[in-house]
Parts: C-alpha cells; sequence; structure tokens
C-alpha cells in the first residue's frame, strides 16, 4: 500500500470516528426530545436499537451492524449519565 493510500485509510477512518460522534450525539438529543424525560429517553433508544443478526460470520454487514448498536449504547450511556449527574431538587 503506497503512503497516500494509507493516509486517506487514516483519513477515512478519523472521518468515520467523528461521523459516529456526530450520530450519538444527534441520538442523545432526539431521544430527549422524544421521551421527555431521562428514562423516557433510554427507553426510546433502547427501542430504537437494532438487533444482534442471529449468527455473526464477522462479514462487513455485520461489523456495520456491531457500529450502530454501539452507537445506540453509547447514547444510552451518555443519557444515563446526564440523567444521573442532575443536581436534586431540594423539594424531593
Amino acid at each position: 500500500m503506497e503512503d497516500k493510500d494509507l493516509k486517506d485509510f487514516q483519513n477515512w477512518i478519523k472521518k468515520t470516528q467523528d461521523d459516529t460522534n456526530d450520530w450519538v450525539n444527534y441520538l442523545v438529543c432526539e431521544s430527549k426530545k422524544v421521551g421527555k424525560t431521562y428514562a423516557g429517553a433510554i427507553r426510546y433508544l433502547q427501542r430504537n436499537k437494532p438487533d444482534f443478526p442471529r449468527s455473526y460470520k464477522a462479514t462487513p454487514t455485520e461489523n456495520v451492524s456491531n457500529v450502530v448498536q454501539s452507537i445506540y449504547e453509547e447514547a444510552i450511556f451518555k443519557v444515563r449519565d446526564e440523567g444521573l449527574n442532575r443536581k436534586c431538587d431540594n423539594n424531593d
């Protein structure tokens, strides 16, 4: 592989990582809008997360499916952490 090809591949990996982070942030915002509460947002994300393939042979399609599931999992963690880090109301 030429240096240019390797550099192109590294740039593609970086762009893909940035794009996945953008999708995580989008899902966090969308889930809070639709779910109206942090618990509702988590339920929304869990309900819409795609299932794992029944058999896993590490094909490119299955790997992409795994990435999409990881995006949803990361969004669930962010929503949960944001909800857990909120200050308690004095009226509680």
